[in-house]
């Protein structure tokens, strides 16, 4: 199942989220550039991105962050996630990205009519956090969920989640640096036929990882670390006119070797998208930014 409508949210304050730093480790500080010039170059990537998706044909609905409250607001795929019929809201790690749902809700609720919509809310004071499609990658051709485990990803939630949904539960833990990967999205994307995958990066439960993904049918593509580190499995696929498009930031696409560019490009046409500053500073790239709308 392919979506060509999207939900993007425009930031206000973008800059290096001190909360969130303290377990993802692709976020860069720089003293270099002040919050200005940070939200300045974001900006200029966001309206870019909105810019070629709408180019492609695709439905592109933007929600206007407002305040400075939420610096990762650009990121929404984290905070709700949409199937038909419904809509799930996430338990989000860190006290300001807990504020974006809330805080857009009125907003959202002119892009998706909630009268018939059924909102199933795992938001908790429990601390038992569920960070989306951050850290749920959801093959929805062979309804089946994907999650590395970290603070990120609760086992109790991914699981109740899949049931929630009724997809089937695939889970493991992946390390870089020592640290376990906050999200599985930066080291695994899902396509209806191939998926890009850090698998070298998998420390436990690679073997049945490996083993569904082939029984889906689909063409594994081994990410080397060069070309995760530069969040070339942060990418989505989208229906394009007539086409599926798979979304990818020029830096991950820059970093793919030749031949898996053709493997990609027998089952999609490829737009790179330049949003180096957004992925320097927010530690997540072009996926984390879009939010698919099945609704």
């Amino acid at each position: 199942m392919i979506t060509n409508k999207i939900i993007m949210t425009r930031p206000y304050a973008f800059k290096f989220n001190e909360e969130t730093a303290s377990d993802n480790i692709y976020q860069e500080d720089s003293n270099k550039l002040s919050d200005d010039e940070i939200q300045k170059r974001a900006l200029g990537e966001f309206d870019s991105a909105v810019y070629l998706l709408r180019k492609n044909k695709i439905h592109v609905d933007v929600i206007e962050d407002f305040d400075d409250r939420t610096p990762d607001s650009i990121f929404p795929n984290n905070v709700f996630v949409t199937f038909p019929g419904k809509i799930f809201v996430a338990q989000m790690y860190t006290e300001n990205r807990n504020k974006e749902y809330e805080k857009l809700l009125p907003q959202l609720k002119k892009v998706i009519d909630f009268k018939d919509v059924q909102v199933i809310n795992f938001k908790n004071d429990k601390g038992k956090v569920l960070e989306g499609t951050g850290v749920v990658v959801i093959d929805r051709w062979n309804s089946t969920a994907y999650a590395s485990l970290s603070k990120r990803c609760d086992k109790d939630e991914f699981l109740k989640f899949a049931d929630e949904f009724k997809l089937k539960p695939i889970y493991f833990k992946s390390k870089d640096q020592g640290s376990y990967i906050y999200h599985t999205n930066v080291m695994m994307s899902v396509s209806e036929k191939f998926t890009l995958i850090a698998d070298e990066l998998i420390v436990e439960n690679k073997g049945e990882v490996l083993k569904t993904l082939r029984e889906s049918g689909k063409e594994i593509i081994s990410l080397t670390y060069n070309e995760f580190i530069n969040f070339s499995a942060n990418s989505i696929e989208l229906k394009g006119e007539g086409k599926n498009l798979f979304v990818i930031s020029k830096e991950g696409y820059n970093s793919l070797s030749p031949d898996k560019i053709r493997i990609i490009e027998k089952y999609d046409e490829i737009l790179p998208i330049d949003v180096k500053n957004i992925s320097r500073f927010g530690g997540g790239s072009i996926r984390c930014m879009i939010a698919e709308n099945f609704i």
